[in-house]
């Protein structure tokens, strides 16, 4: 038994219609979480068009949060044996959940990833695989073993989620699967990805190219969320030493270019500077504008 989770919050409801599109006929039950939307009678308006166990959340608890009440609920409502994750914005290509499987079952794999590309640019992206500090952008084959894993499009089953645990709340959102993924690999879990499985994802708000590089852009809450829980992940024992010291340099580069890039500085500066003190401080969960 195969289940999707799905979590919303304020989604384009056109482009979660095709997502469920996508699902028809691929899984067994659909479970569309909602993290407190405005239009969430448009969502449920969804509901009648489509065969989906909707959870709706009273307020925005965090997509860890919203992640875990989902899986919970396929796993001990629905009995399901496999999990698939989906952010509300990713389409899924034909075949792609008994691919998913197929790959998965052939191999010794706790975490398997689908391979996403930019439906706007058609851009393709690789995988991510660290030597210490250093990153390695792996082209995704059949099978390739990489160090984590995005949460949408990531297949896993029920006992691995068991053993694993949860996905970690006090992240709130950002770093929670690149955290569940490392905590996996830290009990020996096997964490990869399949070029078989194909879905159209964007990350970011935006696409940035500097210096020849593509990065994304965030909005200045999503940069306090990146900035902060990055010292929760560098206080982790089973985090790798090379990925702590990469991100201590990158956030601090990340910092300067959402600085340079975004129109309101005055706002994006308050808000790094909160991120600091609430990661120095080892406060988190979701923002408080008041601490």
């Amino acid at each position: 038994m195969i289940s999707s989770v799905t979590v919303t919050y304020n989604p384009d409801i056109a482009c979660l219609r095709n997502q469920l599109q996508s699902l028809v006929g691929q899984v067994d039950c659909c479970i569309i979480v909602d993290n407190g939307s405005l239009n969430i009678v448009e969502i449920e308006g969804l509901h009648k068009e489509f065969s989906f166990d909707l959870i709706k959340l009273e307020k925005n608890f965090g997509l860890a949060y919203a992640q875990n009440v989902g899986i919970n609920h396929a796993i001990e409502t629905k009995g399901a044996d496999y999990l698939l994750l989906l952010d509300q914005d990713s389409i899924l290509e034909p075949k792609f959940i008994s691919n998913l499987l197929s790959v998965y079952q052939q191999n010794n794999v706790g975490i398997l990833g689908a391979s996403f590309y930019d439906p706007n640019s058609g851009e393709i992206y690789p995988g991510t695989s660290y030597n210490g500090p250093f990153i390695s952008r792996v082209p995704v084959q059949e099978f390739s073993e990489v160090t984590f894993v995005i949460a949408s499009g990531s297949f896993f089953s029920s006992d691995v989620f068991k053993k694993v645990g949860g996905m970690e709340e006090q992240l709130f959102v950002d770093y929670i699967d690149v955290e569940w993924s490392l905590r996996a690999k830290s009990m020996g879990f096997a964490v990869a990805m399949t070029n078989k499985a194909k879905m159209a994802h964007t990350i970011g708000d935006a696409r940035l190219k500097i210096l020849g590089r593509t990065i994304s852009v965030h909005s200045a809450l999503r940069r306090y969320y990146l900035v902060r829980n990055s010292f929760f992940m560098i206080r982790l024992p089973y985090v790798p030493a090379g990925y702590k010291i990469r991100e201590m340099f990158l956030n601090v580069l990340r910092a300067i270019i959402s600085i340079c890039t975004n129109k309101n500085k005055k706002h994006i500066c308050k808000m790094i500077l909160a991120g600091l003190r609430d990661g120095l401080k080892n406060q988190y969960g979701e923002y408080a504008s008041k601490r």
